[in-house]
């Protein structure tokens, strides 16, 4: 037995040459009798690093996983209350010229060309041009005129042309039949125009 206690010994020995921070993870033997290093001997196998090994990567693999949750977009987020339309340009109040850039964008929904038709969670943009009340009742389709600017192709930005003074840009957005998503889906901005 003494024989068999000297060759694990010396199996960690060689092991610490190649890898001093694995010896160095190993609890050291107190100098005892014969008896007690076999038995200490004996407890010193490989498994004190692979459990801490383990338990990285399990932790790792744990925090992996909650991050690509966290980050991750899903159905939860177009119910949190907290989806609607933002203006990125022009803001409120701006001076713009006769045409300027306008940028858009949704929270809760996804952009989606018209042309894909109706899906659940999508829709495009349109800019309605000094509309009273400002928004489009939920439900109601946005007719095609020269009020009504449609991004039909899921566009986030695009040119607008309009005659000098003061006017009301509502973003509205609405599914791929033009039915606004109504009140919550709109944000309404003034802008003077030079002359």
């Amino acid at each position: 037995e003494p024989k068999r206690t000297q060759t694990r010994v010396h199996g960690m020995a060689s092991l610490a040459a190649f890898a001093p921070s694995l010896a160095a993870l190993r609890p050291k033997a107190a100098k005892t009798s014969k008896v007690s290093k076999a038995v200490v001997a004996e407890r010193r196998t490989d498994t004190v690093v692979p459990a801490i090994s383990t338990r990285r990567a399990l932790l790792g693999g744990a925090v992996s996983a909650a991050m690509t949750l966290a980050m991750s977009p899903g159905p939860a987020a177009a119910k949190d209350g907290k989806n609607g339309v933002y203006w990125i340009e022009p803001k409120d109040g701006a001076t713009v010229a006769q045409e300027f850039n306008v940028k858009m964008g949704v929270i809760g929904y996804e952009l989606a060309p018209a042309s894909e038709g109706v899906q659940e969670g999508t829709g495009h943009h349109h800019i309605v041009v000094d509309q009273e009340g400002g928004y489009v009742e939920k439900g109601v389709e946005i007719p095609f005129d020269a009020t009504h600017l449609h991004f039909g192709k899921a566009q986030k930005e695009g040119t607008v042309k309009l005659e000098p003074g003061t006017h009301t840009l509502t973003l509205q957005f609405a599914d791929a039949k033009h039915r606004s998503f109504g009140k919550k889906f709109a944000k309404t901005i003034t802008v003077n125009v030079e002359a």
